[in-house]
């Protein structure tokens, strides 16, 4: 359920904004056919893309491998899942790390409604 007070928020600090930019310069709008693509749109799209190669500091990057640390909030969202994050923390004996994932696991408890 919403909540009254965040949807007057979003609606005066974002959707009021985003009007009043739109009233000012009309040539940013973005018809709704441009809006809604088809998947061979996309998959053109995709493709055309594909045939310029990235540049190699970009393609390192991409095929780096995982650190280990990539879990986010919305990866969290059951008691057992933080309980075994906050562990792994733990086990590092990394300050900055441990204060990083109790960072993330309040985050991810506000988000997931979890105590």
């Amino acid at each position: 359920m919403i909540d009254p007070k965040n949807l007057e928020t979003w609606l005066h600090e974002k959707a009021s904004t985003a009007h009043d930019a739109l009233k000012a310069d009309p040539a940013r709008a973005v018809s709704a056919n441009r809006v809604r693509y088809t998947l061979d749109e996309l998959l053109a799209e995709a493709k055309a893309a594909s045939q310029h190669p990235l540049p190699p500091e970009q393609r390192e990057w991409v095929d780096a491998p995982a650190v280990g640390r990539e879990l986010l909030p919305e990866d969290l969202q059951t008691a057992e899942a933080i309980a075994a994050f906050l562990a792994d923390a733990e086990a590092t004996a990394d300050p900055a790390y441990i204060q990083h994932a109790r960072e993330v696991v309040a985050r991810a408890r506000a988000m997931h409604c979890i105590k």
